[in-house]
């Protein structure tokens, strides 16, 4: 099912028109974890990739950042690799 709504308002980066409603994945780092939250409406800008949340979405993303993002209320986990990038550098130099 295609939950894509095409409005009316332009993008504030970029100026393009075409602008959808849709569902996104966020990601926040709550003290030393990274957390994504899913399925989060916002309007995207298929120009540029620019993102706009309502005053809804926001409300609701800061509810969840306040109760901690408990890990026994997450949906599912994710394995999110880091990289170094004092190591990469340092192997450019060799």
């Amino acid at each position: 099912m295609d939950d894509t709504v095409k409005v009316s308002t332009q993008c504030t980066a970029c100026g393009a028109t075409d602008v959808e409603l849709d569902r996104v994945r966020t990601a926040l780092w709550q003290d030393e974890r990274l957390v994504v939250v899913e399925g989060v409406p916002a309007l995207i800008c298929r120009n540029c990739g620019e993102q706009y949340f309502d005053d809804t979405a926001i409300v609701v993303l800061d509810l969840l950042r306040g109760d901690g993002f408990p890990p026994e209320r997450a949906a599912r986990v994710l394995e999110v690799p880091v990289f170094s990038f004092d190591e990469r550098l340092a192997g450019e130099e060799t």
